[in-house]
């Protein structure tokens, strides 16, 4: 539900960390959890071209396929992160290909602040011009990286079309 810049609340269900933050690695583990260092990495929920883009919630309710060529395109997408207490900075990333060929790509930086520890979802899109962009399948791949402690989200991508 609470998905916005000013982050939801800390997530119940999170199972809580040690007294040190991280649990400490026993040579018994099995080689399929996740490190330690992994537990804080941004993960994109969602990525999707939008028709417009003002408020979380806008990525699910304003969904589009295809856009003419000269519209803005909107690229929105919303993302979890486990973040400590303060304020965190973050880089999100969209980059927009045709095949494999870039088409733009533009990151910006994004400082979250929040009262309490936890795990927080946040919204947010970015706006392009098309007027130069080949017309067809294209495909926005977004990532987010957080700038501290050097993690950064796997990809995730929509494709739409891009009609004349």
């Amino acid at each position: 539900a609470g998905c916005g810049s000013t982050g939801s609340a800390p997530d119940p269900g999170t199972p809580p960390e040690t007294a040190a933050g991280t649990p400490t690695a026993t040579p018994t583990e099995t080689p399929t959890r996740t490190p330690p260092e992994q537990r804080y990495r941004p993960q994109l929920l969602d990525v999707a071209l939008v028709s417009t883009w003002s408020e979380p919630g806008d990525l699910d309710a304003n969904r589009i396929a295809s856009l003419p060529r000269g519209q803005p395109a909107v690229v929105a997408f919303r993302y979890r992160l486990r973040v400590p207490s303060g304020t965190i900075n973050l880089k999100e990333g969209v980059d927009v290909l045709a095949s494999d060929d870039l088409v733009v790509r533009r990151n910006r930086d994004m400082d979250r602040t929040v009262d309490t520890a936890g795990l927080y979802t946040w919204e947010d899109a970015m706006t392009f011009e098309t007027d130069d962009w080949p017309t067809g399948r294209l495909t926005a791949s977004v990532a987010i990286g957080e700038l501290q402690l050097h993690r950064t989200s796997d990809p995730r991508t929509a494709t739409f079309d891009l009609v004349a």
